[in-house]
């Protein structure tokens, strides 16, 4: 890398987009209102269709890639096959690979901000999810040797902040690699309700405050009480702003 430029970099936090259960206007819409809104990259982070059916990936292919580039893709609980029990256990991310995205554990550089994203949906959880040893060790291998003044995020579908039946597996050794990476932003979805927070991860005399921002769900109808919604956030090397965009176009 570089070393991190001065100024601001706006970035768009997608989420929970769900083709297959979706208003049509606010699909048909969203990367329009990214654009307007002057994002230079979107982090998308999981849950792109209903139920993983193939023309459900290929139509949340094409939302992406009218997105404001680069877009960074990370994989959610709807991503991989439900009714199909055999595909499920031996082959559930072949369609998100062909259809969507190959690199599951994707990187990504924009200007003074380095993303990581991680998949964290194992094949044999339904509502929660997993980071393992080795992603976890991947979190501080990405951000080890980065220039002063870089802003370290991590992309993922299930927020650190999830407990119960939606937590992490892994969880315990996840957040100390966030504490060791000194990683500054976590972005996550899957709630379908928009939030932002500082949490304090780790445990003992290893602690650190992180920013969790939870997009809500931008497309679909399964809104939770909430309205629809897509975020923004504004990063400079020492703050981060963000702001919630939101709609209602059921009428």
């Amino acid at each position: 890398m570089a070393p991190p430029p001065g100024g601001s970099i706006r970035l768009g936090h997608v989420s929970d987009i769900h083709v297959g259960a979706t208003d049509d206007v606010a699909l048909d819409g969203l990367a329009e209102d990214l654009h307007a809104a002057g994002v230079v990259a979107t982090v998308v982070t999981g849950d792109l269709t209903m139920r993983a059916r193939t023309h459900e990936l290929v139509r949340a292919r094409q939302v992406i890639d009218e997105l404001p580039a680069p877009a960074m893709v990370v994989m959610g609980n709807h991503d991989i096959p439900l009714t199909n029990p055999f595909r499920r256990l031996a082959s559930p991310y072949d369609k998100f690979r062909s259809q969507v995205s190959g690199d599951f554990d994707p990187v990504l550089d924009i200007g003074m901000v380095r993303i990581q994203g991680l998949d964290s949906m194992p094949r044999w959880r339904w509502k929660s999810g997993r980071i393992s040893d080795r992603q976890s060790a991947l979190v501080i291998s990405t951000f080890t040797g980065c220039p002063a003044g870089t802003v370290r995020i991590v992309a993922l579908h299930h927020p650190p902040s999830s407990e119960h039946a939606e937590s992490i597996a892994g969880g315990t050794d996840f957040e100390a690699a966030l504490v060791d990476a000194e990683v500054d932003i976590v972005l996550a979805g899957h709630t379908h309700v928009p939030s932002v927070q500082v949490l304090e991860v780790g445990s003992g005399d290893r602690t650190r405050p992180i920013i969790e921002n939870i997009a809500g769900t931008a497309t679909s109808h399964r809104t939770r009480g909430s309205l629809r919604s897509w975020s923004q956030l504004d990063i400079t090397s020492s703050t981060v702003t963000v702001t919630q965009h939101l709609s209602d176009t059921d009428g």
